[in-house]
């Protein structure tokens, strides 16, 4: 073995495999997006298109709220915060899409 084999083996520091709020973070930026989608908020990213769809909307959010309640113990009070303030504007904006559609 060389002296730049050792030295590289050297640098290669095992990493620490990622925590699941990592992934909870993710999942709900993924939940997130496709309710802005749904509410007709935001174009679909693929088809460029608006579309409105209540229903899906509202899975996303709902399943945003029930991953959060789960993984809240584990946050700091700022990103409980930040999540719980995402939450409710995901949850504003839903029923204010649902009353301009009544009123249509």
């Amino acid at each position: 073995m060389n002296h730049d084999d050792r030295t590289n083996q050297e640098k290669q520091v095992p990493q620490e495999p990622g925590k699941i709020k990592d992934l909870v973070y993710y999942f709900l930026n993924l939940l997130s997006a496709k309710a802005w989608q749904y509410l007709g908020l935001i174009a679909h990213p693929e088809t460029g298109q608006i579309l409105v769809d209540l229903e899906e909307a509202r899975k996303a959010i709902d399943l945003y709220s029930v991953i959060l309640g789960e993984i809240k113990k584990d946050l700091s009070r700022e990103e409980n915060r930040e999540l719980e303030a995402h939450l409710a504007n995901l949850q504003l904006n839903f029923i204010e899409k649902m009353k301009e559609i009544a009123e249509s």
